[in-house]
């Protein structure tokens, strides 16, 4: 399908066939085209304003094209088409399309994390609809994503099942001390991949080993940075400590555990004075060597971080509320390809590339069809 644009793969991709009881057949690549649209102007956060967005620009979208004028959905019908959209072909052709491509020679290192879709939580509950996925340190490029509940599941078997869905477990994977449990562990160390798992207290025997091995074990590798940013002063100082010879229980034995890295952490607010001081713990089946920067992977695991902001305090993605947890996938997978499109420019400033597509209709359509989007 080389030279065919995306938006023609979503049109020909027929298990994304929507028809309603009476037969009648709706424009699905259509609608998802109008959302990611709406996305890139700036309207996220309200469906309303991303079908008023739709509606607006219907007519010159459709002269674009070169296509007939479309019937707009209304904006009741909307969420009940959403709801109805098969997600997984939708997230195959995204993926196909815009993925990364795995070397296993070249390992690269992915950040998993979670984040709640705040829009998706119910009056009277705490938790709702949450967003994992895995990001490449190195341009935060999103490799898969997966979707549970927070009411009713856990996020530590969304996040096992994604490394095995994206074929991700013979690559370098970080993740918070959440994941630091055998059913995550062990796939990645059979599949000769490497994990970087936060140590904390929900191992609570196996962190208080780790820190009595650093009372007798000397660090084989150090490191010192210091770092002026956020109005703070940050000194950051890295120890490594070879562990494979340490006594570890047996449930732990096929995690092939290699390496610790100690963190420590001080900190001075510019502004105030206050002082503040934390030591973090890492745990990994991955031998030191040279090429291997673990002292870097530990500090670019946040990465998956700016992704959140964006999708938060960019888009708004969490004002956007929704009662229907399949809307609320199928609108996070539309922000999931917008932001794909825009890691393609580069920007330094994305709110002000989003205000321009918002004036200026034509420069999106533009870029758009100069990446093959359209």
């Amino acid at each position: 399908m080389q030279g065919t644009t995306f938006y023609e793969q979503l049109q020909n991709c027929e298990d994304l066939d929507l028809r309603d009881p009476r037969g009648k057949i709706h424009n699905l690549a259509f609608i998802l085209l109008g959302l990611t649209i709406g996305l890139l102007r700036k309207r996220d956060g309200c469906l309303s304003s991303i079908h008023r967005s739709m509606q607006n620009k219907n007519k010159e979208l459709c002269s674009f094209l070169s296509i007939d004028n479309q019937l707009v959905i209304s904006r009741s019908h909307l969420p009940v088409i959403l709801k109805k959209v098969s997600l997984k072909p939708f997230e195959n052709l995204l993926f196909s399309v815009y993925g990364v491509h795995l070397n296993e020679e070249e390992k690269a290192w992915f950040a998993g994390d979670g984040k709640e879709l705040r829009g998706s939580i119910l009056k009277g509950d705490k938790r709702g609809d949450a967003i994992v996925q895995l990001v490449r340190h190195d341009d935060r490029e999103v490799l898969g994503q997966n979707f549970y509940n927070g009411k009713k599941e856990s996020e530590k078997p969304c996040f096992q099942d994604l490394i095995i869905e994206t074929g991700s477990a013979n690559q370098k994977i970080t993740a918070d001390a959440l994941h630091l449990n055998p059913k995550t562990t062990t796939p990645i160390a059979e599949a000769n991949g490497i994990f970087l798992i936060g140590l904390k207290g929900n191992q609570k025997e196996l962190l208080e080993d780790m820190e009595k091995s650093t009372t007798y074990l000397s660090p084989v590798n150090e490191l010192v940075t210091i770092d002026k940013e956020h109005g703070r002063l940050e000194k950051r100082t890295y120890f490594h400590y070879e562990i494979e010879k340490e006594y570890f229980d047996k449930r732990w034995s096929k995690s092939k555990f290699q390496s610790l890295f100690k963190v420590e952490r001080n900190r001075l607010e510019l502004q105030t004075g206050k002082h503040s001081f934390e030591i973090s713990y890492y745990i990994s089946n991955g031998k030191y060597t040279k090429k291997e920067d673990y002292f870097g992977a530990i500090r670019r695991h946040w990465s998956v971080e700016v992704n959140n902001h964006i999708r938060d305090v960019t888009l708004k993605e969490d004002d956007l509320k929704t009662k229907k947890k399949e809307v609320t996938k199928c609108l996070a997978s539309c922000r999931t390809l917008a932001i794909k499109l825009l890691n393609k420019i580069e920007t330094k400033n994305m709110v002000a590339q989003l205000e321009l597509f918002q004036d200026d209709f034509q420069v999106l359509l533009l870029w758009l069809r100069a990446i093959k989007f359209l």
